[in-house]
This record gives C-alpha cells, sequence and structure tokens, in this order.
C-alpha cells in the first residue's frame, strides 16, 4: 500500500478531515451570524434616518402648513449631502407639489423602488439603484414621501459577503493544514511504534517503543508497553535460563539411573537382595526428579498469584512456635540449637500452607549448610506497621555478590555443591515473599546469614 493510501485509510486523517469540517461549519456559521448581524444593523440605521426625517417634515407641515412643509422640502432637495436624498408631496390628486421624486407611492408605508439616473454625456447608462422610502400622510390630506439610495448598503453587503468568504476559505485552509500536519505527526509516530511492534513480533525483543520524553499520551503508551517488555523479555530469559538448569542439574540423576540399568542388564543381580538393592537406587534416583519438578510447579502456582484469593489472617508467632516444636528434635539430631524469640500478637494475612513451607526451607537449609554446634533463631518483631519475621544462623553466610543470584532457581553455590538439594529452595521463598508483597533481604549475622521477610501488619478490625 502506498503512502497516501496509507494516509487516506488513517484514522488520523480522517479525524483532521472531520475536525477541518466542523471547524469550517462553525467558521460559516459565526461569519453568518456576524453577516447577517452587520447588514441588519446598517438597515436598521438607514430606516431609522429615514423614518426621523419623515416625522421632522411631517411635524413642519402639522404646526405650520403645507406651504411650509413644501419650502422646506425644496431646501433639502437643493442641500448637496454624501449620499442623494429622495423628498417628494403629493396633493390627494397624485400631483406632485414639491421634491425630487416623481414616483407615486400607492399609500403610506416602506417602498422599495429601482432607479436609474440619467445617461452618462458619454451616452452609458447608469447602473440601477434601488431606493427605499417612507410614505406618510399630512395632516392637509397630502402624502409626504422620503427615501434614501440603498445602493451603498448592497455594496456594503456584497463587500462584507466576499471578506467573510475570504475569511472561511483561509479559515477553512489553514484548519485542512493544521489538521494535515497534526494528522501526519501523529501517523509518524503510530507508524514507529507499528514498526517496533512489527520487529518485537519478529523476535528482536530488545527492542523498545520510542519515546520523546514530552510527556503526551503517547510517551505514556510507550513507557507502559517498554516496561511490559522489558518484563516479558526477563521473564524469557529466566525461562531459557530454567530449562538450561533445568537441563543440566537432571542430567546427573539421569546418567547415573542409566549406568545402573545399563549396568544391571549386562550384569544382572545375581541375588534377590542385590535386585531390590538396584531398583531401590533407581526409585531415589526417580524420586529426586520428581522432587525437582513438585517444587517448579509449587513455585509457578505461587507466581501466578492465584493463592491471593484464598489468603486469611494467620497468628506468625503461632506458626513459628510451631515449626520451632517440630523442628528441634531434627536440629539437635544433627547437632544444631534451635532458639525461638517471638513477639506477641503478630498477625499476617496470607496463605498458611505457603507461608510454612518457606519457612520450613528456610530452616532446613539453616540446618544443611551450618556446621555442628550452629545455632538457628526463628525471631519475629514488630517495626512499627510492619513484621520482621528472620530466621537466622552463624554458619558460613553466603557473600554480598551471590545474594541475588541464590535467589533464582537452581543456583547454588559452589560449597554447597556436595550437599543434598536442587537449588530451589530460596526460589520457592522469593516467590512466596512476592505474593505476600513482603520483602526478602539477606543480611550478615556476623557471622552467618539472616534472612528477612518484611510483612505488612494486618490490623483486625474491631
Amino acid at each position: 500500500m502506498s503512502t497516501a493510501s496509507a494516509n487516506k485509510s488513517s484514522s488520523f486523517f480522517r479525524l483532521s478531515l472531520l475536525l477541518a469540517g466542523l471547524f469550517a461549519l462553525a467558521s460559516l456559521l459565526m461569519a453568518g451570524a456576524l453577516y447577517v448581524s452587520v447588514t441588519r444593523n446598517v438597515r436598521e440605521r438607514l430606516h431609522e434616518d429615514i423614518r426621523t426625517d419623515a416625522l421632522d417634515l411631517a411635524s413642519l407641515a402639522s404646526h405650520f402648513g403645507a406651504s411650509a412643509l413644501r419650502s422646506e422640502i425644496e431646501q433639502r432637495v437643493d442641500l448637496h449631502t454624501p449620499l442623494p436624498r429622495w423628498y417628494a408631496l403629493f396633493a390627494p390628486n397624485g400631483q406632485r407639489l414639491a421634491g425630487n421624486l416623481a414616483w407615486r407611492p400607492p399609500g403610506p408605508g416602506w417602498w422599495h423602488r429601482p432607479f436609474r439616473a440619467r445617461p452618462s454625456p458619454t451616452g452609458h447608462l447608469a447602473p440601477v439603484h434601488t431606493l427605499t422610502l417612507l410614505a406618510l400622510g399630512t395632516a392637509q390630506g397630502d402624502l409626504l414621501v422620503v427615501g434614501r439610495d440603498r445602493t451603498y448598503i448592497d455594496e456594503l453587503e456584497a463587500s462584507y459577503g466576499r471578506a467573510f468568504a475570504g475569511v472561511l476559505l483561509l479559515t477553512v485552509g489553514i484548519a485542512l493544514a493544521l489538521g494535515a500536519l497534526i494528522g501526519r505527526r501523529m501517523l509518524r509516530r503510530v507508524s514507529a511504534m507499528s514498526d517496533t511492534a512489527a520487529a518485537i513480533s519478529a523476535g528482536q525483543l530488545s527492542r523498545r517503543m520510542p519515546v520523546r520524553g514530552n510527556g503526551d499520551e503517547f510517551d505514556r503508551i510507550a513507557q507502559t508497553v517498554n516496561e511490559m517488555l522489558k518484563r516479558i523479555e526477563t521473564l524469557l530469559g529466566e525461562m531459557r535460563r530454567i530449562g538450561a538448569d533445568i537441563a543440566h542439574d537432571l542430567r546427573t540423576p539421569l546418567t547415573h539411573l542409566r549406568r545402573r540399568l545399563e549396568s544391571a542388564r549386562a550384569h544382572p543381580p545375581a541375588t534377590g537382595i542385590e535386585l531390590d538393592t538396584l531398583l531401590e537406587d533407581a526409585l531415589q534416583e526417580i524420586d529426586e526428579l520428581l522432587l525437582i519438578f513438585q517444587a517448579l510447579l509449587r513455585i509457578a502456582r505461587v507466581e501466578s498469584g492465584e493463592a491471593r484469593a484464598d489468603f486469611v489472617a494467620i497468628d506468625l508467632g503461632a506458626l513459628l512456635t510451631e515449626l520451632a516444636d517440630a523442628y528441634s528434635p531434627v536440629a539437635e539430631a544433627e547437632g544444631r540449637h534451635l532458639d525461638l524469640s517471638l513477639q506477641p500478637n503478630i498477625v499476617v494475612l496470607g496463605d498458611r500452607e505457603l507461608l510454612v513451607q518457606a519457612f520450613v526451607n528456610l530452616i532446613e537449609n539453616a540446618i544443611r549448610h551450618t556446621s555442628e554446634g550452629a545455632r538457628i533463631q526463628l525471631k519475629i518483631h514488630r517495626v512499627a506497621q510492619s513484621v520482621i519475621a528472620s530466621v537466622a544462623d552463624n554458619g558460613p553466610g553466603i557473600p554480598i555478590a551471590d545474594r541475588d543470584d541464590v535467589l533464582q532457581p537452581f543456583r547454588r553455590l559452589d560449597r554447597s555443591r556436595h550437599t543434598p538439594g536442587n537449588g530451589l529452595g530460596l526460589a520457592l521463598v522469593r516467590a512466596v515473599a512476592e505474593l505476600h508483597d513482603a520483602e526478602l533481604t539477606l543480611t550478615d549475622n556476623t557471622p552467618g546469614l539472616c534472612v528477612n521477610l518484611h510483612f505488612a501488619l494486618f490490623e483486625r478490625k474491631a
């Protein structure tokens, strides 16, 4: 499609034409109203001038008689004025008694009479003029006629009409030009956004919508879309990375399982006990794989946000007390000591099952990654309108540079590779924290690590 065709089919082009048409219509109505007002005012002034003149002469006839009126008419006829004036006094029988007007109106009232002046010395006919006349009866029974040549009014109206038409055409032209200019500018921005969207659709996820920085509607849309694209690019990057991490982490247990099965096929177990051992090891490898997929599914469910619909008020202190009672024997069996420090009446809004899973992951991580004799602390304290729940230990901790990284799925420190686990525990904790709008921070415990969850305090309504 050509550029001209695209412009004509553009909504901006049609909108520009519509606005220009509306502007032209509004201008036409305003010019028409002004034209009617001006011409009406001129006509009214002409009529008022004629009426005043006629009433003045009629009053003269009433007070001083017909002879005085005839004398006054002749004097006014002889006056040289910028615009010709017409007077006449007709007797009841139609005879003109005075004045310069030959035509007698049929009766009193307003009359309009075409008039042509005498031919010029060169023989050219003069143009036809129009006289506006007012006829009044006098006290003596005569008919008094006063008139003016309204040619100048007709010329004035024609002049106004031409001026208004010119202004209207100029206004419409300017409106069309401005509409086309604005439409083209908007169309260029839309085209740029459309081209960017097409490039993104083709796989160029690093492209972004153009932002001019003037804060208009297009900029706000572009900024919102760019934020969305950044989030999508991040998620796709995480998906690719997670896919690679899954392949890497599954390769080892799958390789072990394949070797065991190949070894069993090459060297069948001689006894039932050996067969049971082989099958038990294979089942353990499969269970580890299933645990990885279960953890991934749980993280996906948490990140979907569906659990928010089931949030209830939870006594966080009671929840951690139950976990401390359950894991104290486990910690002691591993040579660790589990402490509990709480403030009463700490209530948050959330999903109990997911919060339990998050704190279980933190407690098990603390037990797994500390040495014998380590101390693990579960703490809850209130700060203003927020609650901080912490799981701290005095183990080796996590370097500051690695703390953001370990919150991603399948990320483990090099020293942790020899310990059981799949690198999904802290990723689940992060997902649960985001679901509950809680801030997750990893800080130094000097020595060791302190994992903090900052919740908003839930106030029960009375």
